[in-house]
């Protein structure tokens, strides 16, 4: 059975992380167990990265492998932030603007 993290739980975790500064479950407030369910369920939706580490003994349940530590973690860049950087890049020496 899959133990799914409230939206309380993913917003204190996601809270508590920035895109600069990296983080491990140690570091974390809160229950460990849940911040490591909630830590996966925000890997999956790519909204953080990371040093994920499954259960050694192979744990698992209906969502997948569970979690036994997580390190270096961080929020990730907006993807919408990434497609803007990615595409004004190559426009701007068309358009004649010079970049220092």
């Amino acid at each position: 059975m899959s133990r799914k993290p409230s939206q309380a739980q993913l917003t204190a975790v996601l809270s508590q992380l920035t895109e600069t500064d990296f983080k491990s479950i140690t570091d974390l407030s809160g229950p460990r167990e849940a911040n490591l369910y909630a830590i996966r369920e925000l890997f999956r939706q790519g909204l953080i990265k990371g040093v994920l580490v499954d259960d050694p003994l192979g744990a698992k349940d209906e969502a997948g492998p569970l979690l036994c530590n997580a390190e270096r973690l961080r929020l990730r860049k907006p993807c919408v932030e990434v497609v803007i950087e990615a595409q004004a890049e190559p426009l701007m020496p068309r358009l004649g603007l010079l970049t220092l």
